[in-house]
């Protein structure tokens, strides 16, 4: 097994993502003190917890490893997405600092609509086709990455964002729970169903193979494809459901 060579020239810890998350972490601190009357010990902890997960996805060995497994790049999405960011909300009453009023009612459709896109994003994140098109342009994956946690912060705004939960019904938030659960499904089948159909491998590991001596391709596959492909659909239905069970 060449894990050396998948992990040659990676820094396992990052430190200028640890340098900037600590930056975060100092700026936030300041307005923790500055409206202390409005923040809890609850939100600045929901805060450091948020870039942790942030760190442990992105900038730790995990990050690295993941490159040669579809199941942990699943696990890394999923950290981002369905834990760091409900718990990056539910850091931020925002709309009672800056006005001290009550908050505009949000249409149950906005909250519905702001779920399908991220599901859709989501879904053709995980076509091989698509994949392989972004992982080749690293500006364009990195952008997209972004898209879709600017979108999962809308899908869990209903339930971890205080401003917004608190003017949709016990009803609507049960509605939008349910539909949250079905909406990442079809990406975590398509894993699924996609390991007993076909061979994917992490496009990342093909680029790495096409430059290894003939026959020394095997030595980065670190599970058998199906079974890491399967693993990774279940991975993610499983971090969602308990993220579902905290929050929802």
């Amino acid at each position: 097994m060449n894990i050396q060579l998948l992990l040659e020239g990676q820094t396992l810890w990052s430190i200028p993502l640890l340098l900037f998350l600590s930056s975060l972490i100092i700026i936030y601190l300041y307005f923790y003190i500055q409206y202390r009357n409005t923040f809890s010990s609850i939100h600045f902890q929901s805060f450091c917890l948020a870039m942790g997960v942030i760190y442990l996805a992105y900038g730790s060995p995990l990050a690295a490893i993941s490159h040669a497994l579809i199941s942990l790049h699943m696990v890394q999405m999923a950290l981002l997405y369905f834990v760091s960011a409900p718990l990056l909300l539910m850091s931020f009453p925002v709309l009672r600092i800056l006005k001290n009023r009550k908050p505009q009612k949000q249409s149950i459709s906005t909250s519905i609509i702001s779920l399908f896109l991220f599901a859709l994003c989501f879904f053709l994140y995980h076509l091989p086709s698509v994949m392989h098109s972004l992982m080749d342009h690293t500006a364009l994956h990195t952008g997209y990455i972004l898209l879709l946690f600017i979108l999962s912060l809308g899908m869990w705004a209903p339930f971890c964002w205080a401003p917004l939960a608190t003017t949709l019904k016990a009803s609507n938030l049960n509605r939008i729970a349910f539909w949250n659960s079905v909406g990442i499904m079809p990406a975590c089948f398509l894993l699924i169903i996609g390991a007993f159909f076909s061979d994917i491998h992490s496009p990342i590991v093909t680029h790495l193979a096409a430059q290894l001596p003939p026959g020394s391709e095997m030595s980065l596959m670190l599970l058998p494809p199906a079974f890491d492909q399967f693993l990774a659909g279940l991975l993610m239905i499983i971090i969602h459901k308990c993220s579902m069970m905290k929050w929802a």
